[in-house]
């Protein structure tokens, strides 16, 4: 039952790569390593010590210049620099992982700036609601 599990996760995971284009996917590898490494309290140059991968290979990811990062690269990003299964790379984030990624962003800002992000939400929202 368990393999049966993981088979049907496998091919979500492929399903959802094959209506992602590689901009979206690159993006959200990079996005999902963020977040990952702020859970960890790392930085990337100690991701990339740990993970034994150069630094600037690490860079290149995160800001998307790498358009098609090396599966076993990825790899090692996961599992010995992050502590993760590669797949936790590949996957859209759940809403709950998105709510408490918010939260704990917005509790790092100054009570100025999070009244500032207050105000621009408050305006895009207002945008967003008569489009």
């Amino acid at each position: 039952m368990q393999q049966e599990s993981s088979y049907s996760y496998s091919f979500m995971l492929i399903g959802n790569f094959l209506c992602m284009d590689r901009d979206e996917l690159v993006m959200m590898v990079a996005r999902n390593i963020e977040a990952a490494m702020a859970r960890k309290g790392t930085n990337s140059a100690e991701l990339a010590r740990r993970s034994g991968v150069n630094p600037t290979a690490v860079y290149d990811i995160l800001s998307g210049k790498s358009r098609s990062p090396r599966l076993d690269t990825l790899h090692k990003i996961a599992v010995q620099g992050l502590g993760v299964p590669v797949s936790s790379l590949l996957a859209a984030p759940s809403d709950d992982e998105l709510h408490q990624e918010l939260m704990e962003s917005i509790g790092l800002l100054s009570s100025e700036d999070r009244k500032r992000f207050l105000s621009m939400l408050r305006a895009w929202s207002v945008g967003a609601a008569s489009a």
